[in-house]
């Protein structure tokens, strides 16, 4: 379902509270803002995880597929911080561009929230299920991306 521009705007503003959209300040922010978000909500996920694993009823060979899962979240969270971000507004930054972006943007919240439910649900074959999801993760952030000169 589409949605309109401020509508987008004001769904992600609802988990990120300081987000203001791509017009409102210079996309660098606004990316910062998104990219810190995602760091932490993945942080968390790791957390949880690891306390998961560290449970009796955990076999070793999952175990070991979900310390694999473990460090894939931290360095992700480590590439959303140390991101060198964007630097001034995307090339022809416009409506069209901007709602591209608010799009790439809801579907990371929505990989998020899938990461943290699959968690919670915690079906047989975790591991794998959260491998994929952090596969997607990736290839929609490397995507969004694209959109960002980013300063050297």
């Amino acid at each position: 379902m589409k949605r309109d521009l401020q509508g987008k705007v004001e769904f992600i503003g609802r988990h990120i509270p300081e987000f203001p959209g791509y017009r409102a300040i210079d996309h660098g922010e606004t990316d910062r803002l998104l990219r810190h978000y995602l760091a932490g909500r993945l942080a968390g996920i790791r957390e949880r995880l690891a306390d998961r694993m560290a449970g009796p009823s955990e076999e070793e060979a999952r175990r070991a597929e979900l310390a694999a899962v473990v460090q894939r979240l931290a360095r992700l969270r480590e590439s959303l911080l140390s991101a060198n971000g964007a630097s001034g507004a995307a090339p022809g930054a416009g409506l069209v561009e901007d709602e591209v972006l608010l799009d790439f943007d809801l579907n990371l919240l929505d990989k998020a929230a899938a990461l943290d439910s699959a968690l919670e649900d915690a079906p047989d074959g975790l591991g794998a299920l959260l491998a994929g999801l952090l596969d997607e993760f990736e290839a929609l952030l490397a995507k969004r991306h694209g959109f960002f000169p980013r300063a050297d």
